[in-house]
This record gives C-alpha cells, structure tokens and sequence, in this order.
C-alpha cells in the first residue's frame, strides 16, 4: 500500500495549531493612575536634612533642602534630593513613596512595575528589529558571495574547455 503524499503547502496547513505567545506591549494611555491617594499626611514624619553631594553647588551643602520621609505604617524611609528646591523635593519624595507604597499593596499590577516592564519589552522589541535587520543584511552578503564564487567556477570552467 503507498502512502500519501503531500506538498509542502498542505503540509503547512495540516499541522498543529500552536498557540503563539502573547506580546502586548502596553501603551502608554492604558497605564495605571499615579498612585498618589495611598499617601495620608498623618501616616507620614517628615524631616529636612542637609545635602550632602549632587548638583547646587556650596548652596546644597548650607541648606536643609534634602527631604527625608517615613511612612510610618510600614516603616518605609525615602530620601530625595532632586534639586535645590525644598518644596520640589517634598513633591518628589512624596511621588516616590507613593510608588513604593502602589509596588507593595499591587505588586506587579502597579504603575511602577506596568512601566518597567514596557520599558523591557520596548527594549526587546527594537533589539528584535536590529537582530532582523543586520541578519538580513548578512544574508544577502552571504548570496551575493555565493553567486560569485558560481561566476569564478564558471569561468574557470570555460577556461579549461576552451570556450572563453
């Protein structure tokens, strides 16, 4: 009894159906709200420290502009020292802790952990598109010394029967 055979084609259509994996990269308009409800001003002891080192010159070493926070509930401490500014370091610290505090009480649901991990598949993506791009290049290097590596047989060829 022969078997059947097929063409590549039916082939292909005949195989099983792997379910392909899922990349969605997340854009940037369907990201989580700012976490910064989470923050209550009793929950929180702040302190102004003096500056020791990054940009402001001798002036952040004179000034307690550097803004340390505690949350008192966790016990998280989080330092910012972002500019000269004492009131934009308040705001900074404060967006940080509330990041922290939306990282533990969502976990990989948080803003801050959605946003990385775009950030990673961005990465990947380009990375992806650089590997393409340069394999396709070298692929084309590759047939175009093939075809003249053919050219030189073939004259070689004609050479030694004469015909060229």
């Amino acid at each position: 009894m022969m078997g059947i055979r097929t063409s590549g084609l039916c082939r292909y259509l005949l195989r099983p159906q792997v379910p392909c994996r899922e990349y969605v990269i997340p854009k940037k308009t369907k990201l989580p709200p700012r976490p910064k409800w989470l923050i209550k001003e009793e929950d929180i002891e702040e302190s102004f420290i003096k500056g020791g080192s990054g940009p402001g010159g001798q002036k952040i070493n004179k000034t307690n502009s550097k803004v340390q926070l505690k949350h008192i509930p966790t016990g998280i401490v989080v330092t910012s020292q972002h500019s000269r500014s004492q009131e934009q370091n308040r705001q900074k610290a404060r967006e940080i802790l509330a990041e922290k505090l939306d990282l533990m009480e969502n976990g990989p649901k948080s803003r801050v952990a959605v946003v990385t991990e775009r950030k990673v598949k961005l990465k990947q993506s380009k990375q992806k598109k650089s590997h393409r791009k340069y394999r396709k290049i070298e692929e084309g290097r590759a047939k175009e010394k093939e075809f003249e590596e053919l050219v030189n047989i073939e004259d070689e060829i004609d050479q030694m029967t004469g015909r060229g």
